[in-house]
């Protein structure tokens, strides 16, 4: 089977249901576009003061190998005093900033999931108190964003 195949066969085959308990990361649907979503989440980050440092446009980047991919996109986002809280209390932190957060369409466009990095989990590594509390605010504020961005009357 060609690569291409294969891949297109194994995403047709994902359970996007499963995304809502993925461990390392906080899962909501919304009933917006990709592009509303897109823009939704942006607005929100910005209120929340976290900057976007970064982002990754996954479909355009994999549409040569994966043909039929949704559209898919990554947003790397930080706060430039958590950031630097991160690095005062553990100097190998930088490896797990910034944040990603993640908007891709599930259910034939209709249907637009976003997720957010659970630093209480990523984090976790680091095994140091001070950098489970930043973790803990840290998730805390991401939820918030994700409370915001739009109609979740989505059901699974």
């Amino acid at each position: 089977m060609a690569k291409n195949e294969e891949h297109k066969k194994k995403t047709a085959q994902q359970n996007y249901r499963e995304s809502m308990n993925t461990s390392y990361c906080v899962t909501r649907r919304y009933n917006l576009t990709f592009e509303e979503a897109i823009d939704n989440v942006k607005n929100q980050l910005k209120k929340s003061g976290l900057d976007i440092v970064s982002e990754f446009d996954v479909k355009e980047y994999l549409g040569s190998i994966m043909k039929d991919m949704p559209n898919h996109f990554i947003l790397l986002v930080c706060d430039r005093n958590t950031a630097s809280e991160l690095i005062a209390n553990d100097i190998q932190m930088g490896i797990l900033f910034p944040c990603n957060v993640t908007i891709k369409e599930v259910e034939d466009k209709s249907v637009v999931e976003v997720s957010m990095e659970d630093t209480s989990v990523t984090w976790s590594s680091s095994l140091k108190k001070d950098v489970e509390e930043i973790a803990k605010k840290t998730k805390e504020n991401l939820e918030k964003v994700l409370s915001n961005i739009g109609p979740t009357n989505v059901k699974l």
